[in-house]
């Protein structure tokens, strides 16, 4: 969406220990799990005063959020759904995974869930599995190892320490593949912490809580409390360095082509080379550079502090990484991180965080068996079917566009031509076959897949750029409740897991579909036109194709959305970051205009379905429906560590703040000038 990335977490509870799970059922979609229903309405509501409480009141009165859920909503519900599909699945195929062919998705799947599950193994291995890589950070002895370690440690972890070199497509010519320096990433990887001094209370509670990590690890208190503050420290340096969210969001921050040596030149206590040795990479002539005043504050860091702290900092990465496979001994500071930071101070059950470790670590074959078994050609055929009459409707509402000149015009007319999308899952699955994953060793699973995966990353570099569908951990595998458009490809992708209740029930009135699946399929597209994708042309290469005037325009029209964001209070004297958050608004506007627009095509053509249903018409039904998939309850906590960093504004907030800019809106519940809900005409966003 770049992405939904809906805040889907799961059930809190006491871990459990390894044994074979028996099938649970599959929770059923009703109306308190936010399938669309009257019964989730408060009609006593003027929908003019107040329309999240007219649309869904009921539920909010109704149901409370589980105090060990971090939030509940609609994405959460179909969480607990797919929790439960992969629950059994999963379970299965350990049972089968001994007598499956080697290397085979049920084998792999199967042996990786036996190393998780395994808590009696894990707990008396205690930390054995990361002492060789501690000890490899022990032996380095000059600047130059630690180039060399930085390299290495990517193939180890699949992260980033303090600096990488990292392939990717151009984003100036995305057929070719092209090194990029990042910065790294940070075990207090909280926004809101860098917000408040050092000494805040969130502060001094992360501290005390990677305190209580390397304790757990075998530390002395002291020691640890000594470590824990220079990490501390480091971290607050760097991030200092690094674009704010806002900053990060226009891509001339972050794509900066420049000679090598000149990179090379801003850090020069590290030789890259050794970076780029250590994965087996060529040194290129030019380096994309994401990150303009960071090198800086490392080289600064790498001046200033010992090789000794550098050192300790790499053991705390390591620890902090692999503390979910070590074992139980970790399970306490792990719930005190998920009260702290979420509201919520307990841990899923083990069925349930091999769930989110299959998905990070094997994403594809894990996939493949969820497809087959989940996952209907039907869907597939209905969900293509939404896709292009929204896809039609936006067509049909871009060449109707006044603001536009005829080249600007002719120019997103052709791109959103060019526009692709993929519904379910890839047609080429990436072959995890000869990764040896073993039933008895967890962190070396872990270790082999990341070495898998970054050698296939690095080999790319030469060679044409391939887009591998569906295969963002994050976002876009089949697995994952959510959807991703790319701006790089010009196209988006629809994970199977999302094409399911309450967000696509077909088995419902038109209106309660369309403007739920379909609108969330208008909102990818609009991502290709939003502020930051409409910098991207045809071919997904960053280039300006907008006439000066046009952009203007644009401009204006997004400072709508901005403005309508930046008033809204999340918490008492908490408001959102519109300039963060406005391409994700813009996506919704879309998203939701498209879809009512091709609900409305939808149902001439389909005259017998053009009724009313419990007193409510279907453009009422569908603008109801839209708001009641947004309904949600979230802890404060999560809201100000979660959301206000996040481009993705609260449920709660997206449940309404779209329909203002829907003309039809309006007319559908007779919303008035002088109402609460108005919003007037020349404030509704007109973009697409």
């Amino acid at each position: 969406m770049q992405r939904l990335t809906p805040l889907v977490l799961l059930c809190l509870s006491a871990a459990m220990s390894a044994q074979a799970a028996e099938l649970v059922p599959v929770p059923e979609i009703g109306p308190d799990q936010l399938s669309f229903s009257v019964t989730n309405m408060d009609m006593s509501v003027d929908p003019g005063t107040d329309f999240y409480r007219y649309a869904v009141g009921g539920w909010l009165d109704r149901v409370e959020r589980p105090a060990d859920r971090v939030s509940i909503g609609t994405f959460d519900f179909m969480g607990l759904r797919l929790t439960a599909q992969m629950k059994n699945l999963i379970a299965e195929a350990g049972e089968k995974s001994a007598t499956a062919t080697k290397g085979s998705p049920l084998q792999q799947v199967g042996a990786f869930y036996n190393s998780y599950m395994d808590v009696a193994a894990l707990d008396a291995k205690g930390i054995a599995p990361i002492e060789p890589e501690l000890a490899r950070i022990d032996a380095i002895a000059s600047l130059n190892d630690l180039a060399t370690y930085l390299g290495h440690y990517v193939s180890v972890a699949g992260e980033v320490p303090l600096v990488g070199i990292v392939p990717s497509a151009d984003q100036a010519d995305t057929t070719k593949m092209v090194l990029f320096i990042v910065k790294g990433s940070l075990i207090f990887n909280q926004e809101n912490l860098y917000e408040a001094p050092a000494g805040s209370a969130l502060d001094i509670a992360l501290r005390g809580n990677l305190k209580t990590v390397l304790e757990q690890a075998g530390y002395e208190t002291a020691r640890a409390a000594t470590v824990v503050d220079m990490v501390a420290d480091l971290e607050r340096e760097l991030h200092g360095a690094t674009l704010t969210p806002v900053e990060s969001m226009n891509p001339d921050n972050s794509y900066q082509p420049k000679p090598f040596d000149a990179v090379q030149a801003e850090i020069p206590a590290l030789d890259l080379t050794k970076i780029l040795a250590a994965v087996n990479a060529a040194v290129p002539e030019t380096i994309v550079q994401t990150q303009p005043r960071y090198l800086a504050a490392l080289s600064r860091v790498l001046a200033d502090r010992p090789l000794s702290d550098i050192k300790d900092y790499l053991k705390v990465r390591v620890i902090n990484h692999f503390k979910p496979f070590l074992g139980t001994r970790f399970d306490g500071s792990a719930r005190e991180w998920n009260r702290i930071v979420f509201g919520i101070d307990r841990l899923p059950p083990r069925e349930e965080l091999v769930q989110q470790s299959l998905q990070a670590n094997i994403g594809h074959p894990v996939s493949r068996l969820y497809v087959e078994r989940h996952f209907s050609e039907e869907t597939k055929v209905k969900a293509t079917d939404m896709v292009e009459r929204v896809h039609q409707t936006f067509e049909n509402r871009m060449k109707g566009l006044t603001w536009l000149n005829d080249d600007t015009k002719k120019a997103a007319l052709t791109k959103l031509e060019k526009l692709s999308y993929k519904i379910g899952y890839p047609e080429d699955w990436i072959d995890y076959s000869t990764v040896d994953i073993r039933a008895d060793d967890l962190v070396g699973n872990i270790m082999r897949i990341n070495a898998f995966d970054t050698a296939r990353s690095y080999a790319k570099l030469g060679k044409p750029v391939e887009h591998e569908a569906f295969a963002d951990s994050t976002s876009t595998l089949p697995v994952i409740i959510n959807a991703g458009y790319d701006m790089q490809i010009n196209g988006f992708e629809v994970p199977a897991a999302i094409l399911q209740p309450a967000a696509f029930e077909a088995t419902k009135d038109a209106p309660t579909y369309f403007c739920r699946i379909g609108a969330v399929l208008g909102h990818e597209m609009t991502h290709g036109f939003d502020s930051r994708g409409r910098l991207y042309d045809a071919d997904g290469n960053l280039n300006n194709w907008w006439k000066p005037q046009d952009a203007n325009a644009f401009d204006k029209e997004a400072a709508k959305l901005i403005e309508q964001a930046g008033a809204y209070e999340v918490l008492p004297g908490l408001k959102l970051n519109g300039a963060l958050s406005v391409g994700e608004n813009m996506a919704d506007v879309g998203g939701i205009n498209f879809a009512f627009d091709a609900l409305k095509d939808y149902l001439a053509e389909h005259p017998e379905e053009n009724v009313s249903i419990d007193g409510l018409t279907p453009e009422q039904r569908c603008f109801i429906s839209w708001a009641q998939f947004w309904a949600m309850k979230v802890t404060d906590e999560a809201i100000r560590s979660v959301f206000m960093s996040n481009a993705h504004p609260p449920g709660f907030y997206r449940a309404t703040a779209a329909l203002k800019h829907v003309d039809g809106f309006y007319e559908a519940f007779d919303i008035k000038e002088g109402d609460k809900e108005w919003v007037p005409p020349e404030r509704r966003v007109k973009a697409w």
